[in-house]
């Protein structure tokens, strides 16, 4: 499958404090898909626009690296594609998110009725995804090794390794979690490295 950027994430930072987050997004395609990677969020949705020229009717699948809005909001707009994520999703109460945000969470939920496939970790998906199962920024959250017709071998370790800056302390071991094993294991198969929330970084 050929790999597309659409939209490079980053983080909004004022007086040490994280004010806004927006999510790369990311396309697959061959002749008979269009699998969109973490959409993200209503207030990006003019860039996707701009970047997409696919109408959204023929996104046939979405693969969500977890549930947070950020990444995921913006799903509801792709009314006939397979949302594909942890099972771990369905454990969770969204309304506790509060009495607005819990309400977004769930209109987003609630737009899956009938289109979602789950997977545990493991899997490959559509010959071309392999899931890597990490919980460790949220229980259903997964990172993705995606083999690519045009640029190699990509990981992208999703939120547990958000930056180039995340990724450059784990580099220089000054991470030695597990965390930082997974994201050295998968780097060393890798020609990039795609980031949840920064530009690409090249490996090889």
């Amino acid at each position: 499958m050929k790999f597309r950027i659409i939209l490079d994430g980053g983080l909004l930072t004022i007086t040490g404090r994280v004010h806004g987050t927006f999510s790369s997004v990311f396309l697959l395609e061959d002749e008979n898909r269009k699998v969109l990677i973490d959409p993200g969020h209503i207030h990006t949705i003019q860039d996707i626009e701009e970047n997409l020229d696919i109408p959204p009717e023929e996104i046939t699948d979405i693969v969500l690296t977890h549930v947070h809005l950020d990444h995921a909001y913006n799903s509801i707009f792709f009314p006939n594609a397979t949302i594909r994520i942890h099972e771990n999703y369905k454990g969770k109460n969204y309304r506790n998110f509060g009495p607005l945000i819990g309400q977004a969470y769930q209109q987003m939920v609630d737009s899956w009725e009938g289109r979602v496939e789950t997977f545990k970790g493991g899997e490959k998906l559509f010959n071309a995804i392999t899931v890597i199962y990490t919980p460790y920024h949220s229980k259903e959250h997964v990172s993705l090794f995606i083999e690519s017709e045009n640029f190699g071998n990509l990981f992208l370790p999703g939120d547990i390794c958000m930056t180039k800056i995340d990724f450059y302390d784990i580099m220089r071991n000054l991470r030695t979690d597990k965390v930082a094993e997974i994201v050295k294991e998968w780097t060393e198969k890798s020609d990039y490295v795609i980031f949840t929330h920064d530009t690409p970084y090249k490996v090889k």
